[in-house]
């Protein structure tokens, strides 16, 4: 969970591609490659382009792992994450506004007032205004529909999160990974209940004590009940065990947050980077339990979504537990923290089976070691299912 302290709403500038989710595999390779060109690139590819890459593919001297990379590598890519892309305003980047709209309105819109010290979202789901210094301004809000996003997320995520929830049948199961106050298994259990879907569990896994806190009141102020909704303080990692995570004088005003699984992680790379920078607003380096995904998916043969934002682990995380996942969940929306698990990821998915639905480029800045500006986001969907 990421946010910018003291700004009502993040507004977006980053690059998405969404495919039409009808083009998987077997699609023609002009719509994959059109699909690429719009999402990473933001604009249809040349002639020269296409010809150079459709023959590839055909004579199958490049896959389409191997296009991702190449357009990865580019220097057009490149020079657009660093800042140089165009902010279309209100339209969600990548992706149709009719597409989205039409996700949107297979579900009830809240309808009345807003509730004083909450922000109400277009699905009803409620966010304490405490939890985040800068939008107690918004307090008694009702949110329409997340385009281009809304203070915590973007319309990529949701409409991966609504998905997920139509795919669903009779049950309905996610993690959310870095949860902080948990405000996607809030949308997931509502858009599940909308669908008459009476099967609902739905697992926030923080490793901040107070973000714990706020998940249950969460979970207690959307109607979640204890055997439906489970908070759990700790952090997630390949193996069981513990690691370091920074504890924040005021929850509030702490995000962002990551562990460190070894004496390494904890002085040097982005460990290191955070305490350092937030130094006065945390408390302690405390440990915390370590839980792999095995444990927390070991009592479900099936886990309809996980959202993953565990500020820069992810990538070493589902490259080691690609095979577990392939075998029990069937889409997975992920935050990403460096171009490194940006291109890492965008090779681990579709080698092992996942079709692309949404794709976000992470921004970088130089200033003398990389600094992200904005996350990224990857949207995947288990072909098995």
């Amino acid at each position: 969970m990421t946010l910018t302290i003291g700004i009502p709403r993040i507004e977006s500038q980053k690059m998405k591609i969404f495919p039409d989710p009808k083009a998987h595999r077997n699609a023609d390779d002009r719509v994959f490659i059109v699909d690429i060109y719009r999402g990473l690139l933001g604009r249809d590819p040349d002639e020269v382009g296409m010809y150079h890459f459709t023959n590839m593919l055909k004579n199958a001297s490049l896959d389409r792992v191997g296009l991702i990379k190449a357009i990865l590598s580019s220097g057009e890519y490149k020079s657009r994450v660093t800042g140089n892309a165009q902010d279309n305003g209100d339209e969600p980047q990548g992706c149709r506004r009719s597409e989205a709209e039409a996700i949107f309105a297979r579900f009830q819109k809240h309808q009345g007032a807003g509730r004083p010290g909450f922000i109400t979202n277009f699905l009803g789901g409620l966010t304490d205004v405490k939890f985040v210094p800068g939008i107690d301004s918004l307090s008694g809000a009702v949110e329409g529909y997340p385009i281009p996003g809304n203070f915590h997320g973007e319309t990529l995520e949701w409409v991966g999160t609504l998905r997920s929830v139509r795919d669903a049948h009779d049950s309905f199961t996610m993690l959310e990974l870095g949860a902080g106050w948990a405000p996607w298994c809030v949308i997931g259990y509502l858009a599940a209940k909308q669908c008459g879907i009476e099967r609902i569990k739905v697992i926030g896994v923080e490793g901040d004590a107070g973000h714990v806190k706020f998940m249950r009141e969460t979970f207690a102020a959307n109607g979640i009940e204890p055997d439906v909704g489970e908070a759990i303080f700790g952090v997630v990692g390949v193996a069981d065990g513990d690691a370091l995570f920074p504890k924040a004088n005021d929850a509030s005003r702490v995000y962002g947050g990551l562990a460190a699984f070894s004496d390494a992680e904890r002085v040097t790379g982005a460990f290191a980077d955070f305490t350092k920078h937030l130094a006065p607003l945390v408390e302690a380096l405390e440990h915390v339990p370590c839980f792999s995904l095995a444990t927390l998916m070991r009592d479900f043969q099936q886990v309809d979504l996980i959202h993953c934002d565990i500020q820069g682990a992810e990538g070493n995380l589902f490259a080691n537990i690609i095979g577990l996942i392939s075998a029990k969940v069937k889409r997975v929306v992920i935050g990403t923290h460096s171009f490194e698990v940006d291109r890492h990821l965008a090779c681990v998915f579709p080698r092992n089976g996942w079709d692309l639905e949404g794709i976000t480029a992470c921004v970088m800045r130089d200033e003398g070691r990389p600094v992200i500006v904005r996350d990224g986001v990857q949207v995947w969907r288990n072909a098995r299912f």
